[in-house]
């Protein structure tokens, strides 16, 4: 007999599952972003030539945001590996300020980066927030928010920041700086790299991950910076400009979410889930596995109890499904798994994060 959640008369019953399976949906803090295959470049003239030139540096720029991997931005031999990028082009438009807008084919995009060994990274991205105190060795010091005045230090930093983000593909979001975060995080928190009320007040924006960043502008037209990414349990760092802080968020993000390239190797896997106690937590669970990169398949096998154990088809190998669970935070190991009984295949044991 199936067995429904808790067992009283009125309430959700296992048969309604197959009902969910059909529905699909972006993991929980994830964001999509929409222009992944389309770019806005410099167009020098109107001639074809020009023209040309302009696609290839549109698909150059889509390829870096597609496959997350920086260094496409020096590599010509990947980018004659496409051929004629305007054959690839769906629809394009140029303006009187000598700018061309062009849109790419994602099918054709993803299997040339398929074909030349490169990762697939999707639009379903983490949310992450970014936490940036600045001084000027003037003695004038703040923090960037959502809001930052049109002139001064904090604008031209801020705009750097968000533009280099867009143009690697990652959702970035500035706090707002207001009452509640002004009473949660203060300027020496983050300079002194006190992380624990940064992870405290990132939680009302609902983001994936925070980064940390803290930025020296002087000498005049100089800015050095140190950065920290706080991805689940993960504490990275590096240092380097404004732009390197958007860039490093991009290339660490895509090594753990982005299917394919050198580590590929698609296997199938089950993964037990336990904690699952109403059709919405099991609607949640589902629609947050559907929306990985890292899966290309998946299928309810067995019940049991508050448990149910997925067969998952995955574009890449174990190691990136697990860095996966980790970013999206809707699932962590279940310490008190049962190994698996002598000749049976491995399973994964998971339980929904948070709780007791």
């Amino acid at each position: 007999m199936v067995q429904g959640f808790g067992g009283q008369a009125g309430r959700w019953q296992w048969p309604w599952v197959a009902l969910l399976a059909l529905v699909s949906a972006a993991p929980a803090g994830a964001v999509r972003v929409t222009d992944l295959y389309a770019e806005s470049v410099p167009l020098a003239d109107a001639t074809a030539g020009a023209q040309q030139l302009a696609f290839a540096e549109a698909l150059r720029r889509v390829l870096i945001k597609v496959s997350g991997q920086g260094a496409l931005a020096g590599d010509a031999g990947v980018l004659q590996r496409f051929g004629d990028p305007a054959v690839m082009v769906q629809q394009f438009r140029r303006d009187s300020a000598g700018t061309l807008w062009a849109q790419f084919d994602p099918v054709a995009v993803r299997r040339g980066l398929e074909a030349a060994g490169l990762p697939v990274w999707g639009e379903e991205r983490p949310l992450t927030v970014a936490w940036i105190a600045w001084d000027d060795g003037t003695g004038a010091r703040d923090v960037l928010a959502a809001a930052t005045p049109e002139a001064g230090p904090g604008a031209a930093l801020r705009e750097e920041l968000l533009r280099t983000a867009r143009t690697r593909g990652i959702p970035l979001a500035l706090p707002l700086r207001d009452s509640q975060d002004l009473a949660a995080v203060s300027w020496a928190d983050i300079w002194g790299e006190f992380t624990a009320p940064l992870v405290t007040a990132s939680a009302r924006y609902g983001a994936d991950a925070v980064l940390v960043g803290r930025v020296r502008t002087f000498p005049p037209g100089m800015n050095d910076a140190r950065w920290t990414l706080l991805l689940g349990e993960e504490r990275l760092e590096w240092r380097g400009s404004v732009a390197d802080g958007p860039d490093g968020l991009a290339e660490r993000l895509a090594q753990r979410l982005a299917v394919g390239g050198p580590a590929a190797g698609g296997s199938t896997v089950r993964l037990a889930v336990s904690g699952i106690g109403s059709m919405e937590q099991y609607g949640t669970v589902l629609a947050g596995l559907q929306g990985l990169d890292a899966v290309a398949s998946l299928a309810v096998v067995e019940l049991v109890g508050d448990s149910v154990v997925f067969q998952l088809g995955l574009r890449t190998d174990h190691a990136r499904l697990v860095r996966a669970l980790a970013v999206a935070r809707l699932l962590e190991p279940a310490a008190d798994a049962a190994a698996a009984p002598p000749g049976a295949a491995p399973v994964m044991h998971y339980r929904l994060a948070g709780l007791p």
